[in-house]
């Protein structure tokens, strides 16, 4: 089976856009999206930039080790709008490209859910916000996020990542080969009084640059007496729980 991705649309300029369908003409609308006709023709324009540079490239799963999801599994979710609820579909979040897909119920049809700043979606606990942030080499890009804590002074964001790598053909009988296959990534990021997120090392080293000598002293003595492992997610929220109450 190949992964060829194909967006095919109902584009109505001046209808807001909620959900576009993968794989048949479509369109959810709600009343009061911030979305007008500048705003879906740049959408529509960057979609089709995108379709373009993807035109000649497909994936043939059969021969990739593991899987471009977490969890292929589609589980009962709900999208938000503006923080209130709009609708609850099956969904699941396509890590390698960072879609979160739905398919409705007594449909094979899957759509995924417009990228908006405006949208939120809760699968199974897990909070997914599309959201600008400032990646490892600083530059600003746009994704999905996972919030972490329930904090507005400090908080984390995770983002889980699924990344392709290509197989490598043994150059002789005395070298293995290795197929294809995606990759787990998880990246954290971290908010200061609401500020957009930006990439966040957990490490001792990067505390002291974010919070300064004085600060990072007695950070490193709380991790210390807590016996805190930056390695671990849940030490770290810990860690952060602790800089929204103390700092």
């Amino acid at each position: 089976m190949k992964i060829v991705l194909i967006i095919t649309f109902s584009l109505l300029l001046n209808t807001p856009i909620l959900l576009a369908q993968t794989n048949s003409p479509g369109t959810i609308r709600a009343a009061g999206s911030p979305l007008d006709r500048d705003g879906a023709l740049k959408w529509l324009n960057d979609v089709n930039k995108a379709q373009a540079a993807k035109s000649n490239q497909s994936l043939d799963v059969s021969s990739i080790e593991g899987s471009p999801y977490y969890n292929e599994e589609f589980i009962p979710g709900n999208i938000y709008y503006v923080n209130k609820i709009y609708g609850n579909y099956p969904m699941r979040y396509n890590a390698f490209s960072d879609e979160v897909e739905i398919q409705r119920t007594g449909s094979n049809t899957m759509e995924s859910v417009y990228k908006s700043m405006s949208l939120s979606c809760d699968i199974d606990g897990e909070k997914f916000i599309y959201a600008k942030y400032r990646n490892q080499k600083g530059i600003i890009q746009e994704g999905y996020l996972n919030r972490l804590n329930s904090s507005q002074k400090y908080v984390l964001y995770e983002k889980k990542s699924k990344v392709y790598k290509e197989g490598k053909k043994a150059a002789t009988s005395m070298h293995p080969s290795y197929p294809p296959k995606f990759e787990d990534k998880h990246e954290y990021f971290l908010s200061a009084d609401n500020e957009f997120p930006v990439y966040f090392k957990p490490s001792k080293k990067e505390l002291t640059e974010l919070f300064g000598q004085d600060k990072a002293s007695d950070i490193k003595a709380y991790i210390k007496q807590n016996k805190i492992k930056l390695t671990q997610k849940e030490d770290l929220l810990k860690l952060i729980e602790y800089l929204n109450s103390n700092l």
